[in-house]
């Protein structure tokens, strides 16, 4: 009898050494709301990207892991754009940055915001369309390689859009493509939840 219960236990050792308890990266993610709590985060490669100010020195001031900013003056729409700035200045993984180009957001407010072509330019620079492109760690270079939407590769949606209260809120997923190339990846159950009033008092550590 305690032979089989010496057995037994060394089975269940030798179980719990060679399977470890895999982490859902699902938990780390922020929950879904409409608050203007002033949130970012998704599913890159089975890793979770989130922004991450930079640590401030002597010598470099730091950054902001999270900026929200745009031109939403023009009132026809045509060239009404914002755009989340996305930045991990930790440790650079699995992204380095992102950029989400909303067009037309202050007109359009809530509802699908599909991908399009990216030139991976932001700004004026890019392209007046609805676009994504981040800088992605690739392990097998060690380095980071540039990844853009193409045409109905995914999309934004929209769920609040309060301009008088300063929040804007969404979810998003789909897939970039490698630049000059056609290896994709794929990002999962993005959201975020921005109130820009108060984005520069957060502190993403």
């Amino acid at each position: 009898m305690k032979k089989s219960i010496f057995f037994l236990f060394l089975i269940l050792m030798s179980c719990s050494k060679s399977d470890p308890i895999i982490e859902d990266p699902l938990v780390k993610l922020s929950p879904e709301t409409q608050t203007g709590a002033n949130t970012f985060g998704c599913i890159i490669n089975n890793q979770v990207f989130y922004p991450r100010d930079g640590t401030s020195t002597f010598l470099s001031p730091g950054g902001k892991g999270l900026i929200f900013w745009g031109d939403p003056s023009d009132p026809s729409g045509m060239g009404n754009y914002e755009e989340i700035e996305i930045r991990n200045l930790q440790d650079a993984k699995p992204a380095n940055s992102m950029i989400i180009h909303l067009q037309g957001l202050d007109q359009i407010k809530t509802g699908e915001y599909i991908w399009h072509e990216s030139n991976f330019q932001s700004s004026i620079d890019g392209l007046m369309q609805n676009y994504v492109y981040a800088k992605i760690y690739d392990a097998s270079v060690n380095g980071w390689k540039y990844y853009g939407s193409y045409e109905n590769s995914g999309k934004v949606t929209i769920t609040r859009y309060d301009f008088t209260n300063r929040i804007v809120s969404g979810t998003f997923s789909g897939k970039l493509k490698l630049m000059n190339s056609t290896t994709e990846i794929e990002i999962l159950n993005g959201r975020f939840d921005i109130k820009w009033s108060t984005l520069d008092t957060k502190s993403f550590p």
